[in-house]
């Protein structure tokens, strides 16, 4: 298989407004580190903190942002329709997509708030609908970076592939389990389902949209699917409002699930 080059020589691409844009967004970062740093002395660290959750995600949020612009991803998928007029006629594209939407929806409309536990939190609507729009919009953005990375290399297709599935893999072992699901996801796993979420709805997910990704180059709506599923999540968990109060106590043991 050929090696992809969707992203090549994309980096700080984009429609001119976006530069100010970008600024906006390290501004916005600076800003919310210095709400961080003034507010996180008033919260145990070892109690979660809906308010100092939202306060990180933000601050992570504006990173990939930027990661996305630096690498290109960002400005390839504004400069691109989200639908190519080419796509309309191409009846293997419409199954890809198609599988795509069917594992999305079967894996975290169903499969993964089965093995997703609440501890009794209110459902947010709004909050958990804007915070997992983010969340999604920040993951699929960076894969994507990763993808344009390993991209640069040359390598077939597949072989970005298989080296993003590893990337994320190791990624996501460190990032989510130490720190994500520490200081900003709530509580929510369990151990007896932790396996059957990524063989049944994290890998099936991504290997659908990578197949997207790199037989049609479609990276606007990988991160459409990945927004998709980040904010079924946020509502399954009851991802909380910023103005609730803290608790309960949290550590990696919890962050690994009950």
């Amino acid at each position: 298989m050929a090696p992809t080059d969707y992203f090549l020589g994309a980096a700080f691409g984009g429609p001119e407004w976006l530069r100010w844009a970008m600024l906006a967004v390290i501004v916005l970062g600076l800003a919310l580190g210095g709400v961080f740093f003034s507010v996180r002395a008033a919260h145990d660290p070892s109690i979660y903190s809906p308010k100092i959750a939202w306060i990180r995600a933000w601050i992570y949020y504006c990173f990939v942002i930027l990661l996305g612009w630096v690498t290109g991803v960002l400005g390839y998928i504004l400069e691109r329709p989200l639908i190519a007029a080419s796509r309309i006629d191409d009846a293997l594209w419409w199954s890809v997509i198609g599988i795509c939407w069917l594992i999305s929806i079967w894996g975290y409309v169903y499969w993964w708030p089965r093995g997703t536990v609440t501890h009794g939190r209110k459902l947010h609507l709004l909050p958990a609908l804007i915070h997992g729009s983010m969340w999604g919009l920040s993951a699929g953005l960076l894969y994507l970076s990763f993808y344009a990375m390993i991209e640069q290399f040359g390598f077939p297709a597949i072989a970005n592939g298989i080296a993003l599935v590893l990337v994320v893999a190791v990624y996501s072992m460190n990032y989510q389990l130490g720190w994500w699901d520490v200081f900003v996801s709530p509580p929510h796993n369990q151990r007896a389902t932790n396996n059957g979420k990524v063989a049944f709805a994290h890998q099936p997910f991504m290997l659908a949209t990578l197949t997207l990704l790199i037989m049609y180059g479609d990276a606007g709506l990988f991160v459409v699917l990945t927004i998709f599923v980040m904010a079924c999540s946020a509502i399954a968990m009851r991802f909380p409002s910023f103005r609730d109060s803290d608790g309960p106590v949290v550590s990696r043991d919890t962050a690994v699930g009950e």
